[in-house]
């Protein structure tokens, strides 16, 4: 508008069609130009009346406000405004659709919402659209959310004309297939939708159709959603639909690993700076690269920012990305095991989508980080009740496995492993990011290679967790980098196993990985690993071979979780039902009731005096201190003697070869109802 009135001195009319707030505007400008002002009613609704208006201003630089008029008055008076100083004003009060729209290109996602609550109660069948072909899946609770898909149905009853009857059979198709994880209907709402030619009902079921295909299977056909969302959009001039789409093109760029994606988001930056909505997206982006450049602190505080940011905005998914911003920071730090509760109470959070599990595998995660193995495997369980291949594929997917195969590692479930390892075979060329490009945990080859480990095979874990290593460098991940290192120094040996240990040490020093860097160097740090039949205990720079003995298997678990109490039982995996006494009540009685026959009968009959003796014999050896009923030993009890046993005799079986790796062990390894390994 500023520019109107200088071209407007010029003698080259300008018009503007505005909203009722942006009046005052118009009318500063006009008086800090010079301009006259002039009132007009929309009552004066004839040609004539105009003739003699322009003809008045022909030669006075003026501002002229119209309340409201017509289409066909509105053209006659424009076609008079190329050869005269006129700025003309036309206000109208928009309805809350478009109020809607026009806050949500400025960013106010509240006010857009609430504006369209109150027009879908009205009855406005486009309401029911919600925000133009974003955020598929935006009403997480469940009354919310069936309160918007039956606006959709309610409106698709009014009969709509076309194009809008199309866009609300899209976003419908999308919602459901969001939630049910069935691709084809959405995709078969977008071809319809391509058939109508409208630009504006094409770029939305582009929009949706890309929302609702976020799991990993996908990664490539979103690619070319979005590039042709921003052709269609762009031509349009659709501009918040066309930023949209750059944002999600860049979303999918990080999850192929594609080196375009820095180049991509800086792009987004400069044409998404008016646009707080989807600034918000490069917000948290801009917190992933971060932290995978091992700038902790930076990303830190980048995190409160975008949190910030997307409160303000009221994005909902604001919590849930700082939520997953610092569950990133603080496990590649290692102090995860401080975010446990946090994480449990995440889980329970509204905000979540049904059948999300990645916050729950994450509690897993950080649970057994935190010595809590019985609480890890109650929330792994929870997930893998009806196993792995029932988490369904979201966009958050492959982060869920990533905690998953932690998990199984650390608790070592090697069935677990085995699935998991099979479900993301498909998936070792992708970056472990999720569709929103939040977080980046390094390449999916790490899950491979510490599944197959789980499950024994060394070979195979160290293959992939060399190309761990390679890809990391790649994406730039400086702290998987060094944490996949550190991996695969646990399945080679020599002189390639301390290298590797070495730089991983070393880089994580640098990025303050402290609690990394005190794991991976303990002095008389003890790790075992299967090879085949054998079991392979690594202490400094030396290793021996054992069979595989069942108190290997013991010792094993132990040091995986170093400080953590395992209860003998859990080792045997037995159930304690109590011990059982030797003498029952009614037999004890019985013997003391033949006792005192006996001992008033011993003096005058020998016979008597030699019952006596053998049964107070008997009984001596049947009960124990005090005279109480000895036990036979229960589970738990019989389950600490034979974790002692085993364990001692693998213990022993160190020693043929290594000495002092056995004495270290036995020095930190305790038995009893309750083991433990605290070096």
């Amino acid at each position: 508008m500023e520019a109107a009135f200088e071209r407007a001195k010029q003698g080259a009319g300008q018009f503007f069609l505005v909203e009722e707030h942006d009046q005052a505007r118009a009318v500063e400008l006009a008086r800090a130009h010079g301009f006259a002002v002039v009132w007009a009613s929309c009552q004066a609704d004839t040609p004539a009346y105009w003739r003699n208006v322009v003809g008045a201003l022909a030669s006075t630089p003026a501002l002229v406000l119209v309340d409201d008029t017509d289409e066909q008055l509105t053209r006659f008076v424009v076609r008079s405004l190329p050869v005269l100083p006129l700025v003309l004003v036309v206000t109208t009060k928009a309805d809350l659709v478009t109020r809607a729209h026009t806050a949500l290109e400025q960013g106010r996602i509240t006010e857009a919402r609430d504006l369209l609550d109150q027009a879908a109660r009205d009855g406005h069948p486009e309401a029911a659209l919600g925000l133009q072909g974003m955020w598929v899946n935006k009403f997480r609770g469940r009354a919310d959310r069936a309160l918007a898909i039956s606006r959709l149905r309610d409106a698709l009853a009014t009969d709509p004309s076309e194009p809008l009857r199309t866009r609300l059979v899209t976003r419908l198709a999308a919602e459901h297939a969001y939630h049910r994880r069935e691709s084809e209907p959405v995709l078969e709402a977008l071809e319809h939708a391509r058939t109508t030619g409208d630009p504006l009902t094409i770029a939305e079921a582009l929009s949706l159709a890309h929302h609702a295909l976020w799991s990993p299977q996908h990664v490539v056909a979103r690619l070319g959603l979005t590039a042709e969302l921003i052709e269609v959009a762009s031509a349009a001039g659709l501009d918040l639909l066309a930023l949209s789409g750059l944002c999600r093109r860049t979303q999918d760029l990080f999850c192929l690993g594609d080196p375009h994606a820095e180049r991509s988001q800086v792009e987004l930056a400069e044409r998404a700076a008016g646009h707080p909505g989807l600034m918000f997206f490069h917000a948290a982006m801009d917190v992933m690269r971060t932290i995978r450049a091992g700038r902790f602190a930076a990303a830190e505080q980048k995190a409160g920012l975008c949190l910030k940011l997307g409160l303000d905005l009221g994005d909902v998914d604001a919590e849930t990305f700082h939520s997953t911003h610092f569950f990133a920071i603080r496990w590649m730090q290692g102090h995860g095991r401080e975010l446990v509760d946090l994480a449990e109470t995440v889980t329970q959070s509204p905000t979540l989508p049904d059948l999300e599990f990645t916050f729950e595998a994450a509690h897993a995660l950080l649970a057994m980080e935190a010595g809590q193995p019985d609480r890890a495997r109650a929330a792994l369980q929870r997930m893998t009740i009806n196993g792995l291949a029932a988490v369904p594929l979201t966009s958050n997917w492959l982060t869920c496995m990533f905690s998953v195969v932690h998990v199984a590692a650390g608790l070592e479930e090697s069935e677990i492993a085995r699935e998991a390892y099979h479900l993301l075979e498909p998936f070792a060329d992708l970056p472990v990011v999720p569709a929103t490009a939040v977080v980046c945990f390094g390449s999916t080859e790490l899950l491979l290679g510490m599944a197959a480990r789980t499950f024994g095979d060394h070979d195979l874990a160290a293959a992939h967790l060399e190309r761990a290593v390679t890809t990391n460098i790649r994406l730039g991940n400086r702290p998987m980098t060094a944490y996949a290192r550190a991996q695969l120094a646990q399945v080679v040996a020599g002189d390639r196993a301390r290298d590797l240990l070495d730089l991983a040490v070393a880089d994580a020093a640098e990025m303050g990985m402290t609690d990394r860097v005190a794991q991976w160097t303990r002095p008389d740090r003890i790790s075992f690993r299967r090879e085949g039949s054998l079991w392979v205990v690594s202490r400094r720079s030396t290793e021996v071979r054992v069979e595989d003995l069942v108190g290997m298997r013991y010792l094993a678990r132990l040091v995986a979780a170093p400080g953590t109490d395992i209860a003998a039982l859990e080792l045997v995996g037995g159930e304690d039902s109590g011990n059982q006494p030797v003498l029952d009540s009614s037999a004890r009685t019985a013997y003391l009731a033949r006792v005192r026959d006996l001992r008033a009968r011993a003096d005058e009959d020998p016979r008597a005096q030699a019952e006596l003796e053998a049964l107070l014999d008997h009984l001596e050896r049947e009960t124990g201190l005090g005279g109480r009923t000895r036990n036979f030993a229960g589970p738990a009890e019989r389950a600490r003697t034979a974790v002692r046993k085993a364990i001692r005799r693998a213990i022993d079986a160190i020693a043929v070869t290594e000495p002092s790796t056995a004495d270290a062990l036995r020095s930190s390894v305790t038995t009893g109802y309750r083991c433990s390994y605290r070096p």
